[in-house]
Order: C-alpha cells, then sequence, then structure tokens
C-alpha cells in the first residue's frame, strides 16, 4: 500500500513539471515563435443619389471597420491555426437606409456588428519541389469563381479550400457550405433569386504564370444552379505594355430554370468578354478596355451575373466592375483609368466608362466620369496607411425590372446620377 502511495504522490508531483516542460516546449515552438497579430481600421463612406426607377433615392452609409487578424506560426512545421475578428460602428446612414455594403440591415434599421470572421485550421506540406497547403474552417477565399469583397469588413465562406504549386503552375480547389455577408453578423446559406438554399458551390483553377504571361482557368458550380469557366491572360509586351484577356461563359442549370423569369438575369447563358491595355510612361498609368456581354433574355434585357448565388462574391476582373451596369445584353463598353503620380506619395486619376446598346430600335447609353485621388505615405512607419476619394457624375436609364421606360413620345427616359466614395485604411503588426 505504501508503495502505491508513494508512486502516485510522484505521479501528481511530476505532472505539474511536466505540463510545464509542455508548456516550455511550446512557447519555444515555431508555432507560437512564428505567429503574428495585426490590427486594420476600415473607415469607409459610399454615396449614391440616382433615380433609375422614377424615384430619386439617395443611398449613403458611414462605418468604422476594426480587424484583429491572429495568424500562428506552424506546429511541426505542419500543422497551425488562424483567426480573424471584424468589428463595425455604424457612423452615418440615409434616412431611406440603404447597406451600401458597410452597415448591417437589422429589418430596415442599419446598425454596427461584430464577428469572427475567420477561423481555420492549416497545414502544409513541401516534397521534390511540390508545396501544398489545405485548410478547413471559416476562411477569406479568392480563388475559381468566388472571391472576397472589402469594405468596412469582408465576406468569408465556411469550408475546405487548398492548393499545390510546382515551378511555374499551381492547382487550387474549394468546396464551401455557408457564408459570412461582408455587411453582417449572421451565417447564412447560399440562395437562389427567389430564396431556395443550395448546398454548396465548388470550384477550382489552374495558373501558369512566368515573366512574361499570366494564364488563368477556372470552374466551378453553385450547386444545380449556375455553372461558369472562366479565363483570364497578362501578357507583358514590356515593362511599359502589358495586355489582358478576360472570358467568363455562365450557363443555367436546373434550379434556374425552374424560376420565375421574373427572377432570372438571363434565360439560358450569359457570356462576358472583355480585354485591356496598360501603359506605363513616366508617372503616367493608362489603361483601357473593350468589354462585350451576350446574355439574352426573353421579355426584357437580359445581365451578366457576376455572382453564383445570393450570398456569394463572384470573380469578375474585367474593367466594366460597376455594379450590374455596363454587362447588359448586347452592351458593348468602353472603359478608361489614367492615373498621374503627382509625388511618390499621391496618385491624380480619372476612371469612366461609357456602354450602348439596342432596346427595340432606340439607342440606349450609360456612363460615367470619376475624379480619384489616392496618398499611400512613403515613410516606413506609415506604410500600410492609405487614403482614397471618388466623385462624379453618372448617366443611365429608368428601367422597370430590367426594361427601359419610355416617356409618352416613346422615347427612354434617362437618369442622372451622383456617387462619391472616401476610404482610410491602416494596418498595423502588433507582433
Amino acid at each position: 500500500m505504501e508503495k502505491h502511495t508513494l508512486a502516485l504522490t510522484a505521479a501528481l508531483l511530476g505532472t505539474p513539471v511536466m505540463a510545464l516542460a509542455g508548456i516550455d516546449s511550446l512557447t519555444e515552438s515555431n508555432f507560437i515563435k512564428d505567429s503574428s497579430l495585426e490590427f486594420g481600421t476600415h473607415n469607409i463612406w459610399k454615396y449614391l443619389d440616382e433615380g433609375e426607377t422614377d424615384d430619386r433615392t439617395a443611398h449613403s452609409a458611414w462605418g468604422q471597420g476594426l480587424a484583429l487578424d491572429y495568424k500562428s506560426g506552424y506546429f511541426n512545421d505542419f500543422i497551425g491555426v488562424d483567426s480573424s475578428y471584424y468589428g463595425v460602428i455604424k457612423l452615418a446612414a440615409a434616412e431611406n437606409f440603404s447597406s451600401r455594403g458597410i452597415l448591417y440591415n437589422d429589418g430596415g434599421k442599419s446598425k454596427g456588428f461584430n464577428k469572427v470572421g475567420q477561423l481555420f485550421g492549416k497545414m502544409k506540406f513541401s516534397e521534390s519541389g511540390v508545396s501544398g497547403n489545405l485548410y478547413g474552417g471559416w476562411k477569406l477565399i479568392k480563388l475559381g469563381v468566388l472571391t472576397t469583397s472589402m469594405r468596412a469588413a469582408p465576406n468569408t465562406y465556411n469550408g475546405w479550400s487548398g492548393d499545390l504549386s510546382y515551378d511555374d503552375y499551381r492547382l487550387r480547389l474549394a468546396y464551401v457550405t455557408k457564408s459570412l455577408n461582408r455587411d453582417s453578423p449572421d451565417k447564412v446559406d447560399f440562395m437562389t433569386s427567389d430564396s431556395k438554399s443550395i448546398d454548396s458551390i465548388y470550384t477550382g483553377d489552374v495558373q501558369f504564370k512566368n515573366d512574361y504571361l499570366t494564364a488563368l482557368y477556372f470552374y466551378g458550380e453553385s450547386e444545380d444552379y449556375l455553372r461558369r469557366n472562366g479565363l483570364e491572360l497578362n501578357i507583358k509586351q514590356s515593362k511599359a505594355i502589358s495586355y489582358g484577356v478576360q472570358i467568363y461563359l455562365t450557363e443555367a442549370l436546373d434550379k434556374w430554370d425552374s424560376m420565375a423569369n421574373s427572377k432570372k438575369d438571363f434565360d439560358n447563358r450569359a457570356n462576358h468578354y472583355a480585354t485591356d491595355v496598360t501603359w506605363k510612361y513616366n508617372r503616367w498609368i493608362t489603361k483601357g478596355g473593350l468589354a462585350y456581354t451576350d446574355a439574352n433574355k426573353e421579355g426584357g434585357i437580359g445581365m451578366y451575373p457576376r455572382h453564383m448565388s445570393k450570398n456569394s462574391r463572384g470573380t469578375f476582373n474585367s474593367m466594366t466592375t460597376a455594379g450590374l451596369d455596363y454587362m447588359r445584353d448586347e452592351e458593348k463598353a468602353l472603359s478608361l483609368d489614367v492615373g498621374y503620380q503627382i509625388t511618390p506619395e499621391i496618385v491624380l486619376g480619372i476612371n469612366t466608362h461609357y456602354g450602348f446598346f439596342d432596346y427595340q430600335g432606340q439607342a440606349v447609353k450609360e456612363g460615367e466620369l470619376n475624379v480619384y485621388t489616392l496618398w499611400k505615405p512613403a515613410s516606413e512607419k506609415l506604410k500600410d496607411l492609405s487614403i482614397f476619394a471618388m466623385i462624379g457624375p453618372g448617366r443611365t436609364y429608368e428601367h422597370k425590372g430590367t426594361a427601359p421606360i419610355v416617356d409618352q413620345h416613346g422615347n427612354i427616359k434617362h437618369a442622372d446620377s451622383f456617387a462619391a466614395e472616401f476610404r482610410l485604411n491602416y494596418t498595423f503588426k502588433i507582433f
């Protein structure tokens, strides 16, 4: 009995010693040594005054976003865990509230919110020139047909993703089942346009990249709803000139076909084709682009849908990224961005779009002109600070659904708009 008591006492006394040794081992591991914590602040205000629906409406929202991003090192150079907290404080909003993707719409009332937007495990390996990563949990994803959009906070997805890289080649895959929208703390399902649940979105892409060419092909499906193929090319002729090509092909599946016509953006297929050229000369950066959309819809004007479902954000890198404008059926669009580096820290520029198509024998035109400026301090202490501002008018047409509204003389009624935006982003490392 005495021997057993002595043995138990020794074990109990040894347990704290072993625990302390384990803690010491953990604190000395790369899991802790290579970990980091960043704090980010994202102040954003967006304003839009438009009358597209024959009812003049001004939408504005102003929010202060806060982010804490923790990244661990790898335990045994193999496994780790990352997490991110996001908070948004309401500063102001229009009386006829529209979230503008910034504030939480809680039953028509604008509010701030808090959420753990990222919490995922990660694993990595490297062997014979092949490196790979595997992730599981809530995560930012820019992969295949899915992307992450940032306002005061970003949207994130729940599921699995991973990548393999070898030499100039990279393969990535993802399978996701839920999302957290950029302007909400709620975990939500993917939905059809008529609010029916979509179980999952799966996607992948293959990239080849060297000093002169970047070629990306991607594929993805929102289950039984939409299927998409995409090709993006960037070709560098020289340090001064480069060319871009974007092709996006979208096909309707069973859940899309079963919806009422009023809920559809197109009938069976929607395609968008774009090309651009970038020229850098001294302090000037000029980028011009052409685009064309093919999205036939019976009884209306079809549109190319950027997103694979409600509550997801779709990959789209054409210059015509201004909401749904410039992506209507048979619409041709011209885009131009000209920026001048006034100083090493300040850029001043203009961004403009012009689109046109025919409707019942009449020419329909829309466009906008924005002036913008970007300031990024050269100071090493403020290297992650940026201030961006943009303002400008636009012109489109009044519509009901997707069909233009005509006046008593049979002419399409036009509508003016005015938009403005301000962003201040600053991120710094805590450790």
